[in-house]
């Protein structure tokens, strides 16, 4: 049904399968772990290597999981310290995590992170120009990357599209992979914040391989490939409890 309509509500299902709604979420939620379908509050829609699913939507998934990957992320920062961020429903939560810490120097792409951090007083938030997107109202060309050239963070806190099991960083968008790869040269260190759905999803352009980050967040053990990638690049896991 997915594959034809490319996207079914819990409502329709449930009618169409003569099963309870608390079922079919079950049976979504199931099918999303193992990378066959991919979830939205309210349905699930088929997986796609070129485009992620919706931002709205996303805003909805797995937000519990969202969260204490964010607070784990915050525990690693220390006050007074600069921080790129890039773009996301992951990374949105990150921002708000991140106003337990003091006097950070934070610069993003984002301009909904930047409206979070803008709250803190103590906070230094600057948001590099360029061509707005509509799909995650983030900047994401060649002026961002020229604009991003004058600044060198301690630390890059990013997400993603996917991560496979090859250890390879995915997106959907060649823009947006450009300005985190831009931020990985810029920082000292790199954090990779990624709920455990992102194991499993494919997405057509690469942004780089492990060798990029030096920690991974996430709220569920990766699989045995996966770990024995993570330790042979020396990336520490971290997980969100």
């Amino acid at each position: 049904m997915l594959r034809e309509s490319g996207y079914a509500p819990i409502e329709a299902l449930s009618s169409y399968f003569n099963v309870t709604p608390q079922t079919i979420r079950a049976d979504l939620n199931a099918l999303a772990d193992e990378g066959l379908l991919v979830r939205h509050h309210g349905g699930a829609a088929a997986p796609s290597s070129i485009r992620n699913t919706d931002y709205a939507a996303r805003r909805h998934e797995f937000a519990h999981e969202k969260a204490l990957i964010a607070q784990a992320v915050a525990e690693e920062l220390t006050d007074r310290s600069s921080v790129f961020l890039t773009p996301g429903t992951t990374m949105l939560a990150v921002a708000e995590a991140l106003r337990v810490r003091r006097e950070l120097k934070v610069i993003t792409h984002s301009l909904e992170a930047a409206q979070i951090l803008l709250g803190e007083q103590d906070f230094e938030v600057i948001v590099l120009g360029g061509r707005l997107e509509r799909r995650n109202l983030a900047t994401s060309d060649s002026t961002t990357i020229a604009t991003l050239s004058q600044y060198q963070a301690d630390v890059c806190v990013c997400s993603a599209g996917g991560l496979d099991e090859y250890g390879n960083l995915l997106e959907y968008h060649e823009g947006e992979a450009a300005v985190v790869r831009a931020m990985f040269r810029a920082s000292r260190r790199a954090i990779l914040a990624l709920d455990h759905s992102k194991f499993r999803r494919t997405a057509a352009v690469r942004v780089a391989g492990l060798d990029a980050i030096s920690l991974l967040v996430t709220d569920q053990v990766p699989s045995a490939t996966l770990r024995a990638r993570l330790r042979s690049a020396k990336v520490r896991v971290k997980l969100a409890r």
